[in-house]
């Protein structure tokens, strides 16, 4: 019988590389654009998305005249993603869904939220502290399930903000009629 050797493991950092490094160099400057958190300049975006900095930098300006990425400094020239943007694509998505679809999804967020409220006996993650809820040891489990939660209200947040412009535009349009 031959010896069994464990499945090798999945680089997901290395799967990420091996995509980008096939797309063409627009696509591969977006894809680094859209993970600009930090400020970051053509040369280091260039690098990155493995392409000359003139090419970066043609990219950006069309990611920033768009409205994906903003210019945070001149000199160096310095960019990062625009989070407005990136909220704006949530929320035109969510839009996209049906009313039975963000009911149901906000009954679930709801739901977890109040999982967590229970958990923590708090109102919300910053109201929590997590040498409260954990040893030493266990700290980072804590932080993660309170970074979840905040996660969950955010989502919440913003299911709540497309369901009143929905109603609000309903109303509108009875109004007009």
């Amino acid at each position: 019988m031959p010896s069994e050797r464990p499945p090798p493991e999945f680089d997901l950092a290395e799967g990420f590389k091996a995509d980008l490094e096939s797309e063409p160099a627009d696509e591969r400057v977006y894809r680094i654009a859209c993970q600009l958190y930090d400020p970051a300049g053509v040369s280091d975006v260039a690098e990155r998305a493995s392409c000359a900095p003139d090419t970066a930098r043609r990219h950006l300006k069309r990611l920033a005249d768009i409205g994906v990425v903003e210019a945070v400094s001149e000199s160096p020239l310095t960019y990062a993603r625009n989070e407005s943007y990136f909220e704006w694509r949530r929320r035109n998505r969510l839009e996209k869904q049906s009313q039975d679809a963000l009911r149901d999804r906000l009954a679930e967020l709801t739901a977890r939220e109040a999982t967590f409220r229970e958990r923590f006996d708090a109102e919300s993650p910053t109201a929590v502290d997590a040498f409260d809820h954990a040893d030493y040891d266990d700290i980072e489990e804590v932080w993660i399930e309170l970074s979840e939660w905040h996660t969950v209200r955010e989502r919440i947040e913003r299911l709540e903000a497309v369901r009143r412009d929905r109603d609000a535009d309903s109303s509108v349009e009875e109004n007009a009629a």
